[in-house]
């Protein structure tokens, strides 16, 4: 039973709320009475980060979530479970612990640390099994966020608090250390874990094969300036195209809208390199509801006929002498759109016959934010051929706009919109001439043995433009 102040409202019984807080909750309330009932729980993920535990904060959180299920006709909701169980005991560090680990593995970093710090917190110096776990967590949020020396100082915490660390944090320091270009300190911790080491556990030999090559990629770079594509090369070894079609616009926004005009730049750049490198593609295939206007708008590049593009089916990705097949996604996370596990890894093989390109256009404090994070406090990139929204600031209003095109109409109008194959070509090879110092950059590295890393999980750099 909740105890009621002399204005009938509830008294409450967490922590004091900020201004700052109160006005994010009040935007989400604003947001879910329009009906947007997702940038409404958005707006509640950035809320997190300043206040996991005030009544004004979960009660609204358990409230957002109770619609959504409602309108959904979910019968489970996991999150409104785990909320509820916060709201019922804000001292349990358990409670917060799982919230924290549910956000970790939806790669929701930013949310998952607020509530880890929290269960830290309440745990205090108590050490047994969940305080191992919760500490884990922590320092892995930490690196997924980019605070690489927040991670590396974790770690060592890790090792002191319970007398070593197994090989898989052990190589996770070591990226860190690598990522802040500290060479000799990663060198010194890979070696910390031998080949031998990797051996006596599955999976560990690809992993510190992975981190091997990392090292070898910063090492591409030793005592050279790096910029914002340098780096995107060393987390990915792909290629980043940078545009900002307002140099004088900065900040966070949770809704990132490019043009067609500014799609069709990048597509027609991402093209012109594959002719460079000599990868023009006779099949044009797509994976993801809305990403065909995207895989006909590369078409119309390279006048591929309509018979040759296609929705993505596995076994698609092959070694064929005959044909070059271009997958392409409007953003990384369409490889969810894959029918099962066996397709992911089937489509993760690098394959000669293959070559993916998600367009992943992101507007972000912190670069690479690719791909978009599927969720909870992503920003929203919503490209021209997909579902848009208008937004009134002063209105605090959303409303939907409806796209009528076929995705042959949309490919055509960006392809109107493609700069000169002149100026593309320029681009292309500027971009190249750059990353000529790499040792193996994506385009030429097809040989079968390289595995795609499908999604970037970590950001070295915190530029203030998009990528």
């Amino acid at each position: 039973m909740r105890i009621l102040g002399p204005d009938g409202r509830p008294i409450e019984t967490g922590p004091p709320v900020s201004e700052e807080i109160r006005k994010m909750v009040e935007n989400a309330r604003a947001l879910a009475d329009q009906g947007h009932l997702q940038p409404a729980l958005q707006q509640m993920a950035i809320a997190f980060q300043g206040d996991v535990a005030s009544d004004l904060v979960l009660d609204t959180t358990c409230a957002l979530l109770a619609r959504m299920a409602q309108i959904t006709g979910a019968e489970e909701n996991p999150e409104q479970e785990l909320f509820e169980k916060l709201r019922q005991n804000r001292d349990d560090p358990a409670a917060y612990y799982q919230t924290g680990e549910h956000f970790f593995q939806l790669q929701q970093p930013s949310v998952a640390r607020a509530f880890l710090a929290r269960a830290k917190e309440l745990k205090g110096d108590i050490v047994d099994e969940l305080s191992q776990a919760i500490d884990v967590n922590y320092a892995q949020a930490l690196m997924d966020m980019g605070d690489y020396e927040g991670a590396i100082a974790a770690f060592h915490a890790l090792n002191d608090k319970y007398g070593g660390l197994p090989i898989w944090l052990i190589l996770e320091m070591a990226e860190c250390y690598a990522l802040l270009r500290r060479l000799d300190e990663a060198e010194a911790v890979y070696q910390v874990a031998p080949p031998e080491a990797a051996a006596q556990f599955e999976g560990m030999e690809a992993v510190r094969e992975e981190v091997g090559d990392l090292l070898a990629r910063v090492h591409d770079f030793d005592g050279e300036d790096m910029d914002l594509r340098d780096w995107y090369y060393v987390q990915t070894r792909s290629v980043l195209l940078e545009t900002n079609p307002d140099e004088n616009s900065g900040g966070r926004f949770d809704f990132f809208q490019p043009t067609e005009e500014e799609a069709a730049y990048l597509i027609g750049i991402a093209a012109a390199l594959l002719d460079i490198k000599g990868y023009a593609p006779n099949r044009i295939l797509w994976l993801g509801e809305h990403s065909e206007p995207l895989a006909r708008a590369f078409a119309q590049w390279w006048e591929v006929r309509d018979e040759d593009v296609r929705a993505y089916r596995p076994g698609d990705n092959t070694d064929s002498q005959e044909e070059l097949s271009l997958l392409v996604m409007n953003h990384s996370y369409d490889v969810f759109a894959l029918p099962d596990q066996e397709a992911f890894v089937d489509l993760a093989q690098a394959r000669a016959g293959l070559i993916t390109f998600a367009l992943d256009m992101r507007w972000a404090e912190r670069q690479p934010m690719v791909p978009d994070l599927a969720g909870f406090l992503s920003q929203a990139c919503n490209l021209p051929w997909e579902p848009r929204v208008q937004i009134d600031p002063a209105q605090q209003t959303i409303t939907p706009i409806e796209e009528t095109r076929d995705a042959q109409t949309v490919a055509a109008d960006l392809a109107r919109q493609f700069p000169s194959e002149a100026e593309c070509d320029q681009v292309a090879r500027d971009i190249l001439e750059d990353l000529s110092i790499c040792t193996d950059l994506i385009l030429d590295h097809r040989d079968g043995e390289l595995i795609r890393r499908p999604m970037v999980t970590h950001s070295p750099i915190q530029p203030s433009q998009p990528g």
